[in-house]
């Protein structure tokens, strides 16, 4: 099934548009990076590209930022044109992944670089003033003589940061920015972006493939597979109602069930599952009857009992994870799929071993009936 250019959801009528992409597509000879993506970026809004390696999200900011010119359709920036402007006379700055920070020159120096550049000229004075304001918005005072090669992963970042907002640009643009940073560090650099972010006004737009980044940074995410947006939404929104399996799959973690669509009796559909067995659920729009489609039921919305109404299955294996217990279950029709037992349930009801028999099963509204592809 050929996959559809999806209808953005406009910005809220209070909400300034800042950049847009209208049917903007890109080609690098033969291969289709980017197709026909229509999106508005609203002013002060953290918005996130999400997909897979390939899927064309970098190849969207590198067209906001002036790196590519669109094969086709307009790229706009506060309402104005932009597809001939050069990068340098966008009022848009990049952090890149690696930083391309300059190892020989000093955290005040690197910050300063940009100004330096400006003509006519920043007085000296004037400089040295802001350099020392963005240092402490990144929290970076007393750092102004340090080489770069001299600080950690972290601070290196808040230094491209720093050189990235002193000129003040109405969009920021980050390529994967904490790719390099460990676990840890990543988590305190997302905290800090979202700070910095609502400190300073600026619209923020972030690439990434790491689903837990988006959707704990972001205003909205733009969902990308092969050079498409297939959905946009707030991170809530994509991941209690996606429109897809792909987007199901790409933003959190959840259980298929394939089958065929029957019917919509009473407000729930009911779905033929290819082992036979039938299953209800809520419908996305635009499904039809006799339409392959698959079930989506997040492991969180199912309950594991020891007896109970549901399906038997046997516990296949058991991670314990503080607040809650992963169980990967096996059904002899159905087959494997996980379970998340809160700690809770585990304390009231008992914990299940490796082995044990038990009953899951789950309400007909938690189950998504969704495009199978």
């Amino acid at each position: 099934m050929a996959i559809e250019a999806y209808t953005e959801v406009t910005l809220p009528a209070d909400r300034k548009v800042v950049a847009e992409l209208r049917g903007v597509s890109k080609s690098f000879g033969d291969v289709l990076a980017a197709s026909d993506l229509n999106l508005s970026i609203g002013e002060g809004e953290f918005l996130s590209f999400l997909g897979p390696s390939g899927c064309g999200k970098t190849t969207a900011l590198r067209m906001l930022a002036g790196f590519e010119a669109p094969s086709e359709g307009q790229v706009l920036l506060d309402g104005d044109v932009v597809n001939d402007l050069d990068a340098h006379n966008r009022p848009v700055n990049m952090v890149f992944q690696q930083y391309a920070l300059f190892p020989h020159m000093t955290v005040t120096q690197n910050i300063g670089y940009g100004l330096r550049q400006v003509r006519p000229r920043i007085p000296k004075p004037q400089i040295a003033e802001r350099v020392s304001r963005a240092l402490e918005v990144v929290r970076l005072g007393g750092f102004d003589d340090r080489k770069i090669w001299e600080m950690s992963g972290g601070q290196q970042q808040r230094v491209a940061l720093a050189r990235a907002i002193i000129n003040e640009p109405k969009l920021l643009l980050l390529d994967e920015p904490m790719a390099a940073l460990d676990r840890k560090l990543r988590k305190e650099m997302q905290i800090e972006l979202q700070d910095l972010q609502r400190q300073l006004g600026i619209t923020f737009v972030l690439v990434t493939h790491d689903q837990e980044e988006a959707l704990s940074m972001s205003d909205r995410i733009c969902i990308m597979r092969d050079g498409r947006i297939v959905q946009i939404g707030s991170p809530q929104e994509l991941y209690d109602r996606p429109n897809s399996r792909y987007v199901a799959d790409f933003v959190g973690t959840s259980n298929f069930f394939d089958g065929t669509l029957q019917g919509s009796p009473e407000g729930l559909s009911t779905v033929l599952l290819d082992n036979g067995m039938q299953v209800q659920g809520m419908a996305g729009d635009g499904l039809v009857d006799h339409q392959d489609v698959c079930i989506s039921v997040r492991p969180e919305q199912m309950k594991l009992s020891h007896q109970g109404d549901g399906v038997e299955v046997k516990v296949h294996n058991r991670i314990f994870l503080g607040e809650h217990t992963e169980y990967l279950v096996s059904h002899q029709t159905l087959g494997d799929f996980l379970v998340l037992a809160p700690r809770q349930a585990d304390l009231t009801e008992g914990a299940f071993a490796v082995g044990d028999t038990a009953t899951v099963s789950w309400e007909a509204t938690a189950a998504l009936i969704l495009d199978r592809n």
